[in-house]
């Protein structure tokens, strides 16, 4: 790594002003309607190659990111997040080719997996260190997109942002196999556990929501909401089927000592977003 950071931007706004800095933005996408159903799997795009050809890879040898996914596969895959974070953290501050694009074999499951546990700080640093010419790449932009999302806590969107990347690293343009299958499962586990959170808050900021309104939150469709209602009894919530609402089930009272700081700010923003989700 040459010189000293810049210091990274502050909000979800700066990161995606980063990410277009560096990339014209595809054409906007209306905003899904509620309760819409899945967006539809984009064209194959032409994606640049995460790694050297076979011909190119015979007389250069392996970089240290190429070297080191097998490793980070098999964590992946066990769901050692944490051991992950560590070496991927490691090998990216140390790597001897920070601009060369096998960087991102590492970035993309490292930045997945801080945004599983819910590290978004992080997450954002991860990208915003990379050469200009690594933050153009398509896999670059779709991870910005989707942390931008996260950040404002954006439920819609973060939804339809995280299948989209999904769709992205499993089509058959995507030049990179195992990559691509690290990633689609990462992405799966990172809509699990976005979902977990968003369910755990909803229990402390509501004391009973439209049916309709949990859909939204935890992004599912009107035909997937039998499974809103199944994971709501098993937590002991109550549902009227007649007025088509959820009760949460009594939460111990307790002060706000209890809450962290990001726990605080998400259920603001869960207070702060129900306006524009009602609307």
């Amino acid at each position: 790594m040459t010189g000293p950071p810049t210091p990274p931007p502050s909000s979800a706004v700066e990161i995606e002003d980063a990410a277009r800095t560096t990339l014209p933005p595809p054409a906007a996408a209306a905003a899904p309607a509620p309760q819409a159903p899945a967006t539809p799997a984009p064209e194959s795009v032409a994606v640049p190659e995460i790694t050297e050809s076979a011909a190119a890879s015979q007389t250069k040898p392996p970089t240290t990111y190429e070297l080191l996914l097998p490793s980070v596969e098999d964590l992946a895959r066990n769901g050692s997040l944490r051991e992950l974070i560590e070496t991927a953290e490691r090998a990216d501050l140390s790597g001897e080719s920070d601009a060369d694009v096998s960087r991102l074999l590492l970035v993309g499951p490292l930045v997945l997996a801080y945004l599983i546990v819910d590290e978004l700080s992080p997450a954002r640093h991860v990208l915003l260190r990379l050469p200009e010419n690594l933050k153009g790449h398509p896999l670059s932009q779709q991870l910005f997109r989707l942390l931008a999302s996260t950040f404002e806590r954006k439920y819609t969107d973060v939804y339809r942002r995280a299948e989209e990347l999904h769709q992205f690293v499993q089509q058959p343009a995507f030049s990179h196999d195992a990559l691509g299958q690290i990633l689609a499962g990462m992405t799966t586990s990172f809509v699990g556990s976005f979902r977990k959170r968003t369910f755990d808050l909803l229990s402390r900021a509501y004391t009973s929501i439209p049916l309709s309104l949990a859909q939204e939150y935890l992004g599912y469709t009107d035909e997937q909401a039998d499974k809103v209602i199944s994971v709501a009894l098993a937590s002991h919530w109550q549902f009227d089927p007649s007025t088509q609402v959820l009760t949460p089930s009594a939460q111990p009272v307790s002060s706000t000592r209890g809450y962290s700081q990001s726990t605080l700010q998400a259920l603001n923003l869960v207070a702060d977003t129900v306006a524009n989700l009602e609307a």
